[in-house]
């Protein structure tokens, strides 16, 4: 540590080149923990668990033609034959489908009374079995029986008939034990339905919503002159399976069919905006992480040319090769170290302005350890190359006339 005084005078002697380096580092690192964080916020959000058996689910919409009672029978018959086929599992009928960005939502209360709201969260109405098929796992209470679907031109909340509701919204209704909420009374903005089970994972319709996790099943298969249907397939073929139901489906006169598609293509098309956001950051963080490198290399680099005939005295004097490491090694500890409790306050004061603006989330103090750690590391490596550099300059080269 005999180095330490030295160089913290030379340090404040050069001013402008430390000074630029430290704010390089500082603004890095600034941006570098707050762009880290949101970067896995949005891997997360990309790939958050569905709960559902999304490659081996197709859905299309389709039409139903004639009166109630005749688009009743149509929609039920057709569901029978597409059961009946070898190439598909499983047919229900729903309201809305997991990331089509279509979808109907409640106000969610424990209290009918109660002047606000806990939150809000959308809904699915189905067939009885539409929890099967959809492969979400009961992980309390139980699910639907086939005495509890109910069949309905009009939709309502009015008649009790029991829900599922998914583990996110139980969280968030009873913080404390999320089981709880089993066979308790909730209310759908001023309408009472009980509890009936919990599913592990639900993705809502809206994959932007902050609420998409937050979801409750009905079993009630609402008919409609346009009807959304959900296939699960049996084997490999997908595509087979998509010929055989188009081929059954399109025996009606007059019927028309839109959204023919895989749930993963669903997915995909849901979240093409939010990974071309997290491309794009992670473009931005690779190349803050390769600029600090750079300049820190130009800086080191630039402070050995500029003291070659001081290295030169100092070898002259019986300096070591590793003395000369340890001291440029040492300096750029130093810039690096100030230039991180600078970046640490600004990256907190810059995530609390994007706290108050954008409503995200606070950046965990464990990313500000691990930001030092990259920061620290990336300039360390970037100084070793001039350091050894600049411990290879013999006496009589570095005090010749330039």
């Amino acid at each position: 540590m005999k180095d330490l005084k030295p160089i913290i005078k030379s340090l404040i002697r050069e001013k402008t080149g430390p000074l630029l380096l430290l704010l390089q580092i500082a603004v890095t690192y600034t941006v570098l923990v707050n762009a880290v964080f949101m970067l896995l916020q949005k891997h997360e959000e990309i790939h958050v668990s569905s709960g559902l058996a999304e490659s081996e689910l197709f859905w299309f919409q389709m039409s139903l033609h004639g009166e109630p009672e005749e688009m009743k029978a149509s929609l039920f018959r057709d569901l029978e034959a597409i059961k009946s086929l070898d190439t598909v599992k499983n047919a229900v009928t729903l309201n809305s489908i997991p990331f089509s960005e279509w979808g109907v939502g409640h106000e969610i209360r424990l209290d009918r009374n109660a002047e606000g709201f806990i939150t809000k969260a959308a809904f699915y109405t189905g067939s009885h079995d539409a929890a099967e098929t959809l492969g979400l796992k009961l992980i309390a209470g139980q699910g639907f029986e086939l005495s509890d679907e109910r069949r309905l031109f009009d939709f309502g909340l009015d008649t009790p008939s029991g829900i599922v509701i998914s583990k996110a919204l139980a969280e968030q209704l009873y913080p404390l034990d999320w089981q709880q909420v089993l066979g308790k009374t909730v209310y759908l903005n001023e309408d009472a339905q009980v509890v009936k089970g919990i599913v592990e994972h639900l993705i809502g319709p809206w994959s932007y919503w902050e609420n998409s996790n937050y979801n409750v099943l009905f079993s009630t298969a609402t008919v409609s002159s346009e009807v959304f249907l959900m296939i699960r397939i049996q084997g490999e073929s997908a595509k087979q399976s998509m010929q055989d139901v188009m081929r059954i489906v399109m025996q009606e006169p007059n019927r028309t069919v839109d959204h023919l598609e895989m749930l993963t293509e669903s997915r995909a098309n849901a979240y093409r905006s939010q990974v071309a956001a997290y491309s794009t950051l992670k473009a931005v963080v690779i190349g803050l992480a390769l600029i600090t490198m750079l300049g820190v290399f130009g800086q080191a680099r630039f402070a050995i040319l500029k003291r070659r005939k001081q290295i030169g005295t100092r070898r002259a004097l019986g300096a070591s090769r590793i003395a000369i490491v340890r001291y440029y090694l040492l300096e750029n500890a130093v810039i690096n170290l100030i230039g991180i409790a600078l970046g640490m306050v600004l990256a907190i004061v810059a995530n609390n302005l994007l706290i108050s603006h954008f409503n995200l989330l606070p950046v965990p103090s464990i990313y500000l350890f691990y930001g030092s750690v990259i920061i620290f590391g990336a300039g360390t490596l970037a100084v070793v190359q001039p350091a050894i550099r600049a411990a290879s300059i013999s006496p009589s080269e570095a005090t010749r006339s330039v």
